[in-house]
């Protein structure tokens, strides 16, 4: 029954349409893939000397790798959360055939085995195994270490889908899950409470046969909960979509603002209404923390150059994210928007005042971050001159090339339905020309000049704001139908 199971989801993996679709797509895919792979061979086969070279006369494992678990631990747990997609059987096509759920769920649960988040910790897990563990603790302990470790990714992996499957039930499960990583992340940044030390703690024994049994116990305990989840959920009364749960947002302000106001108030509603979209929200909620890497350290970094980075991407997450697929959100009632009576070029200001909405948003977040340093203010405040003043007309202007639908069921984790050339060379004005203006100021030793630059950029380009709307909406008119004929294909 497994083998046949196997059989019917790899056939249905390599008849889908979009499996012989978006090959450059897949090229680059590969190509990152390797490159991490590699990096991750590298560190587990040289992180002994390079640990042996900063504490010669530590040892590899207790004191120093047992630290840093727990982080790895968390970080992995969240990145899993957030980023790792589930392992979905089309459940409901077998829940009316002569099979026992129990089978179909022990399936997909052991399936959901084989990816890549499993992948890249072995790879440096076993060298570092060979290399670090088995000469400090023995055969014995190294190879007892190596199976703790592979049971810590396990239950990192059953923990997260979870957390995830559950939070798909309930919302506050995952408002709840990001604000205990936060919170924990900032009590250690603060001083509160030591991770290092915590780690040790409970880390220390990685080498020991009862550690690993413990950890063995919560694999299949963990297990265990899910296979109780799953089994309570595999009714087909709980697949059936109710009309109670279609989302009634009004915007009843926006839309009295006339038809760019009505328009845009309909696209908040897809955001709000849609899975893909909605993670994106999330995204952006996330990365408002990344800042932290940079302003609390700036003297790690050369110069304002990273932080006009950090700027341009803290005061633009939303806008980059949602704007580089403009069109193909609304790919699948795209032949209705060619039909409506309203000008094209309020269909753009529309779009136009949402990026600039949710910048402002991000922006007034990002402020916060003049708490370590004064530069923040400028920084961010030249960035986001800059993202409503140029990149928003280059993302307007960009999505008139796009002609891939998007399915907006599905989740943004390793999801690039959509992606074409055209996301990838939009980064280089989104984020290298901002840098480059910088910098032209930044080596002569006049960084404040750069940030001026930038903003008198973005000013100069609202400026021109009715020349922009006019030539994006002449090159929609002529791209259009070749869009619509893209987007019809799926």
């Amino acid at each position: 029954m497994y083998a046949t199971l196997f059989k019917q989801q790899f056939r249905k993996a390599f008849r889908a349409k979009a499996f012989s679709q978006g090959w450059g797509v897949k090229i680059l895919i590969g190509f990152l893939v390797i490159y991490f792979g590699l990096s991750f061979l590298a560190l587990g086969f040289l992180l002994p000397e390079i640990i042996k070279e900063t504490n010669p006369a530590a040892s590899l494992i207790t004191p120093i790798f047992g630290q840093f678990v727990l982080y790895y631990v968390l970080v992995d747990l969240a990145m899993r959360f957030f980023l790792q997609d589930l392992n979905v059987l089309t459940v409901q096509h077998y829940l009316l055939q002569p099979i026992k759920k129990s089978k179909v769920i022990n399936y997909l649960l052991g399936s959901s085995v084989f990816n890549f988040f499993n992948l890249f910790p072995l790879l440096f897990i076993v060298p570092f195994a060979f290399r670090g563990a088995m000469p400090e603790l023995g055969m014995a302990g190294g190879i007892t270490w190596l199976v703790t470790m592979c049971l810590l990714v396990m239950v990192n992996h059953f923990l997260a889908i979870y957390i995830k499957r559950v939070a798909a039930v309930k919302q506050m499960v995952f408002i709840a899950f990001a604000a205990i990583v936060a919170l924990v992340f900032v009590a250690n940044a603060f001083g509160w409470i030591s991770l290092n030390d915590w780690s040790g703690i409970v880390f220390g024994n990685l080498g020991s046969w009862w550690f690993a049994l413990v950890v063995l116990a919560v694999v299949l305990g963990v297990y265990m909960v899910n296979f109780r989840f799953l089994l309570a959920n595999s009714h087909i009364d709980k697949w059936k979509k109710q009309d109670g749960n279609v989302s009634t947002q009004n915007f009843d302000y926006l839309e009295s603002k006339g038809a760019i106001g009505t328009m845009m108030a309909n696209e908040l509603k897809l955001i709000l209404r849609n899975k893909r979209t909605k993670s994106i929200l999330i995204i952006t909620a996330l990365f408002g923390a990344y800042g932290l890497i940079f302003y609390t350290q700036p003297e790690q970094y050369s110069g304002m150059g990273w932080l006009v980075f950090v700027g341009i991407f803290l005061t633009g997450i939303f806008m980059i994210n949602y704007g580089q697929f403009m069109l193909g959100w609304e790919s699948s009632y795209f032949d209705g928007i060619l039909t409506r009576a309203y000008p094209m070029e309020s269909f753009f200001r529309a779009k136009f005042w949402l990026l600039v909405f949710s910048s402002v948003i991000t922006y007034i977040i990002s402020l916060a971050y003049i708490y370590f340093t004064w530069d923040a203010l400028w920084i961010n405040t030249a960035s986001f001159i800059y993202n409503i003043g140029v990149n928003s007309f280059v993302l307007l202007f960009a999505s008139t090339y796009q002609k891939k639908r998007i399915d907006l069921s599905k989740g943004s984790a390793f999801n690039y339905q959509g992606t074409s050339a055209v996301q990838f060379l939009v980064a280089i004005p989104l984020l290298v020309l901002p840098i480059l203006l910088f910098q032209a100021f930044n080596v002569f030793d006049k960084p404040y000049y750069g940030l001026a630059a930038m903003a008198g950029a973005g000013l100069l380009s609202l400026a021109f704001s009715k020349y922009w709307f006019k030539e994006i909406g002449k090159n929609f008119k002529e791209k259009k139908y070749r869009n619509a004929a893209g987007f019809r294909e799926g």
